[in-house]
Order: structure tokens, then sequence, then C-alpha cells
């Protein structure tokens, strides 16, 4: 493949320091012009940045994200499956139309636990050269993968709870509302955590926040709380509301965390 403009003008940039420091090697032993030689090589100009354009640097960051992302989305989406035909024994069979609202809050949150990981390795310490060394800000990089997974994640969803439409009495928006809100408040809550964990302790934390969330949502299917009756709609919609601007809250945050961690790291 033939190299293209901003590779040719690196190679001559490379050429020409390289010329002037043989150059230069060369007369500091024949004559002590040290001073006219260094004023010379500081008006060459800089190399130019060969930064490709937004949408090669989102597929180069796609590109990165672990293959075993797609494989456990896989595995959701036959499992997701499976429990909407069959449900969960002495759980959701006593009451379909409340066992499977439990269901489809139950399931979308374990899409964001999945795939934190995948994210948050990039800002290791360990990491960061690597990341330097692409010419992309440590933070570009962080939330690039986390809005591709995010997004995946609700189209996804999406897809699901329109295809199960038929099956259910609930209208499109009540099923929206019981899927989407656990799912965002997983984000926002696992976005907090990224902010102070990562690696082991971020997938414990995270494991244990689902758990929590899962009793829950299993607590709330019972006939002492009826979480997931119609007259308690309205309370849905307005934490789903509220999960929304927390997660929101919290992507700034992590945000403004990144550029700060970035800035600490460099030293």
């Amino acid at each position: 493949m033939a190299p293209n403009e901003n590779e040719r003008r690196t190679e001559a940039k490379m050429r020409q320091y390289a010329a002037e420091c043989v150059k230069f090697a060369t007369e500091m032993k024949e004559s002590g012009k040290k001073e006219e030689r260094i004023k010379a090589l500081m008006q060459i100009s800089p190399l130019p940045r060969t930064r490709g354009k937004r949408w090669n640097f989102v597929l180069e960051q796609i590109g990165y994200l672990g293959r075993y992302c797609l494989v456990w989305q896989v595995v959701w989406g036959g499992l997701f499956w499976y429990l909407m035909r069959h449900g969960i024994p002495y759980i959701s069979a006593q009451e379909s139309e409340n066992g499977i609202l439990m269901l489809i809050s139950l399931l979308p949150p374990l899409l964001a636990l999945i795939t934190v990981e995948e994210i948050t390795k990039v800002y290791q310490r360990s990491m960061l050269e690597i990341e330097y060394a692409t010419k992309y800000s440590l933070q570009n990089v962080v939330l690039v993968r986390m809005m591709v997974l995010s997004e995946f994640h609700c189209i996804l969803l999406a897809v699901m709870l329109v295809s199960i439409r038929a099956k259910l009495d609930s209208g499109i928006g009540t099923l929206f509302v019981y899927g989407f809100t656990p799912m965002i408040l997983m984000t926002g809550i696992l976005m907090k955590l990224m902010q102070h964990c990562h690696g082991e302790r971020l997938r414990s934390a995270g494991i244990g926040v689902y758990v929590l969330m899962a009793m829950f949502t299993i607590a709330g299917n019972t006939k002492y709380f009826c979480w997931f009756h119609s007259d308690y709609f309205m309370v849905w919609c307005i934490l789903c509301a509220v999960s929304i601007l927390f997660a929101g809250w919290q992507f700034d945050c992590l945000r403004r965390k990144l550029v700060c961690f970035e800035q600490i790291a460099k030293f």
C-alpha cells in the first residue's frame, strides 16, 4: 500500500532530522560552533501530528474492544429469550405479567456489568504510554468506548423489548420504563465506582451492586411490595428521570476525573 501524504511528510522530516544530527555531530568535532548549530536545529519545524479523522478514531476504538464483550452480549440475548419464555420457577410463575416485568428489570443491568472492565482498563497507569502514543487524550479514549458500548446496549435492549411486545398486554412505553430504568441506574453507579477503583475491586464492587439490585427487584415482585403493579408506574417514571440525571452527572464527573488523572500521570 502506497504511503499517504502524512506518512511521506513524516518520513521527510525524520530524514531531515537525521541529516541535521549527523551534520551537527561532525561540526562539533571540527569546530566550536555549538550555539549556532543549536539555534539552527531549533528552527526546524516540529513533526506533524498524524491524527486521523473522528470517525476513524471511533472505528479504531471499537476494534480495541475485547471480543469477549460480543460473546457475553450474545449469551445475554439467549438468556433473555429463555427467561421470557420459561421464567424463573417459584419467583415469576405465580403472576406472569408482574414476573415478566421483574425479569425485564433484572436482566438489563447485566449488560453494563459485563463490559465495564473493558472500559476501565485503558486508564490504568500501565496503559497510559500506549494511549499517548496514539496522540489521543485519555478522556476521549475512555468516553468513546463507553458511549459505543452504551449505545449498542440500548439498541440491543430496545430490539428485545419490541420483539416481546406482542406477547404482553403492557404498552411499549411501560416496557421501556421497566427495562431501561435499572440499566441506566446501574450505569450511573458504575461510573461512580470507576472514579475510585478499577480492576478486581471494580468487578467485585459492580457484582455487589448488582446482587443488591437483584434482591430488591425480586423482593419487589412479592405480595408485600408489588412494585410492578400498575399503580406504581408513575413512581417508576420518576425513578427513570432521576436515574438519567444521576447518570449524566456521573458521566461529567468521570470526564473531569479522567482529565485530572491524565495530568497527574504525566509527571
